[in-house]
This record gives structure tokens, C-alpha cells and sequence, in this order.
């Protein structure tokens, strides 16, 4: 995989009827794409707890977190971090930025 390489991902109309969208980057990366207010946040689409996949949690919008609808564990979607059990480890994040109505993930 190319590293600190801008990738587009989406759209930003994709994101117009739903709050989240999930995207396949690689064999080994799928990332998840929420919207809260005018924030796009971009976060593996995998609980660091058991590897469950994200897209079926729960999005607090006010804390800007999502947890996990398997087990409970919750997530800061700014910097990862585990913020309730079982989880103990932080999510991986990538930054994000929008050019054209393009939502681009930054791979490090």
C-alpha cells in the first residue's frame, strides 16, 4: 500500500442521506466514513476489542464516538481511543480533508 498519500475515497453526496458509508480500501482495509454536522470522520471499520466491523454501532454525535454493537466498546472517532470495555486499545483513525466535494484519507 502507498503511505502519506492522499487517497480519494468518496463523493461527499454520498453522504447526504446517511451519516455513515463504508469503503473497501485494500484486501486488508475497510474504513468507515461519518458524518456529524460539517465533520467527516474517517476510522477502521474494525473494534479493536474482538475485529467486529463498526458500521452497525451506535453514533453519538454530541460526544463524537461510535460504539461497537457487539460488545459495547466505545470510541473517541477524533483520536481513536477506546473509551469504554472490553475495548482497551484505540481504533485506527486516518485525517481527512475535502477538495471538490471529494473526500480524500490521508494513508501514513
Amino acid at each position: 500500500m502507498v503511505t502519506n498519500t492522499w487517497l480519494e475515497i468518496t463523493d461527499i453526496n454520498e453522504l447526504q442521506n446517511t451519516n455513515r458509508i463504508k469503503k473497501r480500501i485494500s484486501d486488508n482495509l475497510e474504513v468507515l466514513i461519518i458524518k456529524i454536522g460539517n465533520s467527516i470522520f474517517c476510522v477502521e471499520n474494525r473494534c479493536s476489542h474482538d475485529e467486529k466491523p463498526l458500521y452497525d454501532g451506535n453514533i453519538y454525535e454530541q460526544e463524537k464516538m461510535i460504539e461497537c454493537a457487539y460488545h459495547g466498546a466505545r470510541f473517541d472517532l477524533e483520536t481513536g481511543k477506546a473509551l469504554r470495555m472490553p475495548a482497551v486499545t484505540p481504533i485506527n483513525i486516518f485525517k481527512t480533508k475535502i477538495e471538490n466535494n471529494k473526500i480524500y484519507i490521508l494513508l501514513t
